[in-house]
């Protein structure tokens, strides 16, 4: 009969298996609640109707396609997440000597690599979210017009008549329609929706953030030089697709700065503040408290060297009050 090799979990790791659930509960709600401005975003509202003057010529550029596709763009949001954060948190467990370890989570045992490697995605979720957010919330209450927007709109007035009419070149339009001839209703949707270039803050945040990881979490004993060329390819990824969406008259050079800057933001925060990249560790924070944050000096052949020429303070009245060249004023001195 054959005995199961199965390890029945302790008291204490049932007690931190039900934590560890509750807090995953907790972050999937809290998920959820980021997911919902977004959907509503996309399906529920429409952007704010800005108005135009006929003869803009920053609105009047060609359509092109997307070089960085959505579906691409989820892709180098993904694999160099995914890859590093999984290879960084193997190797930082395997150096330790823990790489065999488990916790036990719903009922069975799961390596502990695998756990950190789910912390760590969720915090980067999390600021992903909150820059997607952000995004949407600059598009959606600002509803500025694309570089290509009077290709795709084709807006037409009220009395029947377009920007090429003369009489229109320098008025301002608020009341119009968009025929759209050659375009779908969601394209014409999106010619609204320029400000702030999303392309460029989920690149942005998610290159820094993944280069900020290399930089805290994982050290090369041979060569510094690799995690830095892989920092630099990280950047010039993004660096490329926030160039692309000026490239391909999605966006004004202004909507991929502002874009960039709520990436570069979001990842400081999430680095510093949610996965503590830059959190000091305890033990150095403590020796920072003991020496008040400066060197602590021997000062013991100092005291040896006075209390070898220091009495005890009971013997002020016997011994050093009868010692020749030791007088009481003496004595007060050096104490």
């Amino acid at each position: 009969m054959q005995t199961s090799s199965r390890v029945e979990p302790t008291t204490a790791e049932l007690a931190e298996s039900r934590k560890l659930l509750h807090r995953i509960l907790l972050d999937l709600l809290i998920v959820i609640v980021l997911v919902i401005p977004i959907a509503v975003c996309e399906f529920a509202i429409e952007p704010f109707r800005r108005g135009f003057f006929c003869d803009d010529e920053t609105i009047r550029y060609p359509f092109k396609d997307n070089t960085i596709t959505p579906v691409l763009l989820g892709v180098i949001l993904a694999v160099p997440t995914f890859l590093i954060i999984g290879i960084g948190e193997y190797v930082r467990q395997y150096k330790k000597g823990t790489i065999s370890n488990t916790r036990y989570l719903w009922g069975c045992r799961i390596p502990i690599w695998y756990c950190n490697i789910f912390k760590q995605l969720v915090y980067f979720a999390f600021g992903l979210l909150l820059t997607f957010d952000a995004t949407e919330l600059g598009k959606y209450t600002i509803g500025r017009l694309r570089p290509h927007f009077m290709a795709v709109c084709q807006p037409q007035f009220s009395d029947g008549s377009t920007c090429a009419d003369s009489f229109n070149q320098h008025r301002y339009v608020e009341n119009y329609f968009c025929l759209g001839t050659g375009f779908t209703a969601a394209d014409v949707r999106q010619a609204r929706l320029s400000f702030p270039s999303g392309h460029s803050s989920l690149v942005v945040y998610s290159m820094v953030y993944v280069a900020l990881y290399l930089q805290k979490r994982m050290h090369w004993r041979r060569s510094d030089l690799t995690r830095h060329f892989i920092q630099f390819t990280l950047i010039m990824v993004a660096w490329f697709t926030a160039l692309s969406r000026i490239m391909d008259n999605w966006h004004h050079w202004s909507d991929v700065l502002c874009g960039s800057l709520i990436g570069i933001v979001a990842a400081l925060i999430t680095a510093n503040y949610i996965s503590k990249f830059f959190k000091k560790p305890h033990s150095e924070l403590a020796t920072l408290r003991l020496s008040g944050g400066l060197a602590r000096q021997d000062t013991s052949a100092t005291l040896n060297e006075v209390l070898a020429h220091t009495p005890p303070p009971y013997t002020i009245d016997s011994e050093a009050a009868a010692a020749p060249d030791f007088t009481n004023d003496q004595y007060c001195t050096k104490v």
